[in-house]
């Protein structure tokens, strides 16, 4: 620091000095070298610095130049009264002799008053520094003196330990909020806002003890500065209001003075005149001098710790912050804070005890208010798992009903089973794992006090609604712990159990319509069913449970073969034999494909019997999920699901055991093979058979030992549809023939004529055909066989390969006569089936012997002549005229070509000899072999037959019946040489070319002018011919 220079005033030197070049010894070297009294004490007053050691000494020296003054006015003031003895009370209650003072006097009492003050708001600053642990610096720490172990004497904050403060959180050497120019100059209200604001609570607790008289008109105001998230603590609460519970007001806290005695300058009474202004503005110290306000009533203090306590909720969240504040409302005995006290004290429950579920939600009253019990029990549990949640239902949920409980009874409205009822639909609501940790803290084991669930009857009726409303298809060990824990009731006697199972199994009958899904309900509530089980006493209670057991091990099962089901579907299916035998198709075709090459036999073996187990069980609900079905019928779904998967080697050895019966019938193995085999081919999408499904189909049919005639038919049948498949037919034009349009197709028949129109030289493999045609169904078939061998010989003549049609022509005539041998020797139930078969292959045969044998390309003549005498014979009466005159045109187109003379009479050929001549004349000009003529030979002419078929006739028929044929026979060969043909079925018009031809030979004028005569004429040698040969006869 520079030297002061010595030329200039020690006042001078006072009044140029800084503040921070000033210290202990400046202060008492300037101010001891100054005489003038008023003018040091008033420097004392205006001066103020930081640093507490050189401020205490500033306002020691100005009181100590104030003690000469302070006794020359009690001298003065002595005098006045004329009492040498008199007190300071004898002042106060005489203020005119104050004003004989004079003016200097008087000044310095106001600033000694001044000084007095701000020496007690030194050890004020002091203490709040200790107290609030703030870092003053070594200059600013306070020694050791005897006035400061007086003020601690007078301290009421120095006996006993202080607890730390929970918020705020003072830190060690903590820097002040204030200097102490600004504390000592500032009013104590703006002091006291602003360490409130600052949760500076130690200082506050500090300043309100030392200043109560200026703070406390304002002390609500300072407590509304205090921040809404400061924590409880000690100081806090001992700050904050207070109530007398034997007056009912608030308890005003009293001041603890530095100084027990006051100055005499600060007795009541005492009137100085304002002389300061001029030096410091004494009515800033004196403007907080205020009257004292009434105590607060009850009602005032309950409001004030409402509206603070739902402010920190809804501004802050804080819960515990504003149940701490009630809760030390409450405490001090406010009336009104218990209502809100219990709803914060439950809030805190939810939001600092329930744990977190990893989401945030902002909780408070307002929320708290709005929400519903059953919302706010799943809020408390909503974090909870099964480990804990017992726990959590007694810590938390049990007290929450049990307040509700308390709430209802003071309205007036008591409900005892509040508790129990919002219990329990949490429980029905609850997971099944859940579920299962409250049944476990239920059980009937347990001491009455610790089971959260009292009566074993609720707990019944509680699991079977909670089970049987469950969705769960993996948790049947969950459900077996429930099941675990619950009672297990002594038996009636008969008579009574008997009647009480007769009353379950009709729940469970009401119980199944009921649960079944409907339009307007498509899932039936967990507390819905429990109104189904609210009526049962505990004999039903027992029946149910025995049911519920049943189910359950079925479930088991079910889930282990990888086709679960709820535990209500074995109360929809007890009494619906569809439904079972649904569910045993799923379980025998359940997806098991393995990549194992090896079959596992004792798998499927335990699959057998886990199926015919779930068969067994007791009388009425106490079945099995397939209690509707028989052994047979599970026995014979097992084996179906078996072969769906394409187990045929391991189906082979169970159902044909080398040991042991089979487990089926043949029969029913029989059609078990046949049925699947027809799913495998109807789902085929190509009819190769060593491919996919139609390779199943036929593999399928194996597992039948020894092979039955419809198992042979049924593979007979798919390797016809493989060899269909394989000539490329199409169903429509760029899509294959499927196999189930070749089971579908009406006339299988037709098959066949789209494979000949498939490929044209088809009809080369007729053998194949054949074979195709017989493992179509049609073996042993001569009809369907004719029909066949007519498709073929059409194909080759339309392929112009007239050997091959005529051979196939010839071969289906001994076909059909063969049949209609066969019709005549079948029983009456077959004999129109037989009768129209047969028509309808006479039919066809005579179509195509016609049809080929009016082949003007057809070289052939002699086997042209053959196929028209078949024609003939098979024919319908009405039809033979028509082939008479085909007949006819190629007879005489043979003998024109072979230059025969004509014949000598109708109906008569010549010698046998002349023929022979005539023939290899004609054979040589013609270049026919010498077989073919001798083929020919002994072919006789129609003529002929009818003849010799007249000769017979009349020799058995009479003279009469003679007469008859031969007039017949006469009108015929008249009558055919004038009468056109007539080809009435719709294969002629392929020949219409020759027809005409033929016809030429009669006069078409002629024929138009004797129509009648013609068309009766036909008739008769119609009916003439048809009984020579026999028509009308069959």
């Amino acid at each position: 620091m520079p030297p002061i220079p010595q030329e200039t005033s020690p006042a001078e030197r006072w009044i140029d000095i800084q503040d921070d070049d000033m210290t202990v010894e400046i202060v008492e070297e300037l101010l001891e070298a100054i005489t003038d009294d008023l003018w040091v004490v008033a420097a004392c007053v205006d001066r103020v610095v930081d640093d507490i050691q050189i401020q205490r000494c500033i306002v020691q020296t100005g009181i100590a130049r104030t003690e000469k003054t302070v006794l020359l006015a009690q001298e003065v003031v002595k005098e006045l009264e004329g009492d040498a003895g008199g007190e300071h009370e004898d002042l106060s209650e005489d203020t005119s002799a104050t004003p004989e003072l004079d003016d200097d006097i008087r000044e310095l009492l106001v600033l000694r008053r001044m000084l007095l003050r701000r020496s007690d708001d030194l050890h004020t600053y002091e203490e709040m520094a200790s107290k609030s642990n703030w870092s003053l610096g070594p200059a600013d720490r306070p020694d050791e003196t005897p006035v400061s172990e007086e003020l601690d004497d007078l301290d009421p904050w120095a006996e006993g330990n202080d607890e730390a403060p929970v918020l705020p959180s003072v830190s060690p050497s903590s820097p002040p909020p204030f200097t102490l120019t600004s504390f000592l100059l500032a009013p104590a209200l703006e002091t006291a806002l602003l360490l409130a604001s600052s949760l500076q609570i130690p200082a506050l607790a500090v300043l309100f003890v030392r200043r109560t008289d200026e703070l406390l008109p304002h002390r609500l105001k300072v407590f509304d500065a205090i921040p809404l998230y400061a924590q409880s603590s000690e100081k806090l609460n001992e700050l904050l209001p207070s109530f007398d519970y034997q007056t009912s007001q608030e308890k005003l806290p009293s001041q603890t003075p530095w100084r027990e005695i006051p100055d005499w300058t600060e007795a009541d009474g005492m009137t100085l005149v304002d002389a300061g202004a001029a030096i410091i503005n004494v009515s800033t110290f004196e403007s907080l001098k205020t009257l004292r306000p009434e105590p607060l009533s009850a009602e005032e203090l309950s409001s004030w710790y409402l509206e603070r306590a739902k402010r920190i909720d809804l501004d802050l969240g804080l819960v515990d912050v504003a149940l701490a504040l009630v809760q030390h409302g409450a405490s001090q005995g406010i009336p009104g804070l218990d209502g809100l006290g219990e709803e914060l004290s439950l809030l805190s429950r939810l939001v600092y005890d329930a744990g977190s579920t990893g989401t945030s939600t902002n909780w408070n009253l307002e929320r708290w208010r709005s929400m519903d019990t059953e919302s706010i029990i799943q809020a408390y549990l909503s974090a909870s798992t099964p480990s804990n949640v017992a726990g959590d239902i007694r810590r938390l949920v049990l007290p929450y009903l049990y307040v509700l409980e308390a709430h209802k009874e003071r309205a007036g409205s008591p409900d005892p089973s509040l508790p129990k009822r919002y219990l329990f639909k949490y429980l029905l609501a609850a997971p099944l794992s859940m579920a299962a940790a409250i049944f476990e803290a239920s059980k009937p084991t347990l001491p009455a006090g610790q089971r959260l669930i009292q009566k074993d009857d609720d707990m019944a009726r509680l699991a079977l609604a909670c089970l049987y409303g469950s969705d769960a298809l993996n948790e049947w060990s969950t459900m077996s712990r429930i099941f675990e824990c619950l009672p297990a009731w002594q038996s009636a006697n008969d008579q009574a159990a008997e009647g009480q199972g007769g009353t379950a199994d009709a729940t469970l009958r009401t119980l199944a319509t009921f649960v079944a899904p409907s339009a307007t309900r498509p899932k039936v509530s967990p507390q819905d069913l429990l109104s189904y089980f609210e009526p049962l006493n505990t004999q039903a209670l027992s029946r149910m449970l025995d049911v519920l057991d049943v189910h359950l091990t079925s479930g088991e099962i079910l889930s282990r073969w990888d086709v679960p089901a709820p535990l209500r579907w074995f109360v929809q299916s007890a009494n619906d034999e569809a439904q079972q035998r649904a569910w045993a198709t799923r379980m025998a075709r359940r997806n098991v494909a393995s990549e194992d090459v090896e079959e596992d036999d004792n798998e499927w073996v335990q699959l057998m019997k886990e199926m015919t187990r779930l068969v067994g069980g007791g009388e009425g609900a106490l079945k099995g999920a397939f209690g509707l079905l028989s052994k047979d019928e599970v026995r014979k779904i097992f084996f179906e699901g078996l072969l769906s998967l394409g187990k045929f080697k391991l189906a082979r050895r169970l159902l044909n055991p080398k040991h042991g019966h089979r487990p089926l019938t043949p029969g029913v193995i029989e059609g078990i093979c046949l049925s699947m085999s027809r799913e495998f081919y109807d789902n085929a999408s190509s009819g190769n058979l060593h491919v996919g499904e139609m390779k199943l189909a036929y593999d399928c049919l194996a597992v039948v030992i020894p092979p039955t005639p419809a198992t042979i038919a049924e593979r007979e049948f798919i390797e016809a549809t493989s060899k269909i498949c394989s000539y490329g037919v199409h169903s429509r034009p760029g899509v294959p023939l499927a196999p189930i349009e070749i089971r579908l197709v009406k006339d299988r028949l037709s098959l066949i004529s789209r494979v000949l129109s498939s490929n044209e030289n088809v009809y080369k493999h007729s053998e194949v055909v054949l074979d195709i045609v017989h493992k179509l169904g049609f073996q042993n078939d001569l009809a369907a066989e004719v029909k066949t061998l007519a498709m073929l010989a059409d194909a080759a003549t339309q392929a112009e390969d007239f050997v091959r049609a005529a051979e196939m022509s010839e071969r289906m005539v001994k076909d059909v006569q063969a049949l209609r041998r066969m019709t005549f020797s079948t029983s009456s139930s077959d004999s129109a089936r037989a009768m129209a078969a047969r028509d309808e292959a006479i039919e066809v045969c005579w179509h195509t012997c016609f049809q080929l044998g009016r082949q003007p390309e057809y070289p052939d003549a002699k086997r042209k002549l053959g196929l028209l005498a078949h024609a003939v014979q098979l024919c319908p009466s009405e039809n033979v005229l028509d082939v008479l005159a085909i007949w006819r045109r190629v007879e005489g187109e043979a003998m024109d070509s072979a230059t025969l003379p004509s014949p000598g009479g109708r109906g008569r050929w010549r010698g046998s000899g002349a023929r022979a001549g005539d023939q290899n004349r004609r054979g040589t000009r013609l270049g026919v072999s010498g077989s073919l003529q001798a083929a020919a030979g002994q072919i006789p002419s129609l003529s002929a037959r009818l003849v010799s078929m007249n000769n017979a006739a009349a020799a058995h028929l009479g003279p009469i019946s003679s007469d008859m044929a031969s007039k017949t026979l006469n009108r015929m060969a008249g009558v055919a040489a004038n009468l056109p043909s007539n080809l009435p079925f719709s294969l002629r018009g392929r020949l219409g070319g020759d027809d005409a031809a033929s016809s030429g030979r009669s006069s078409p004028t002629g024929r138009s002018q004797s129509s009648d005569v013609s068309h009766q004429a036909k008739a008769a040698f119609a009916r003439g011919v048809g009984w020579l040969i026999g028509v009308d006869d069959e």
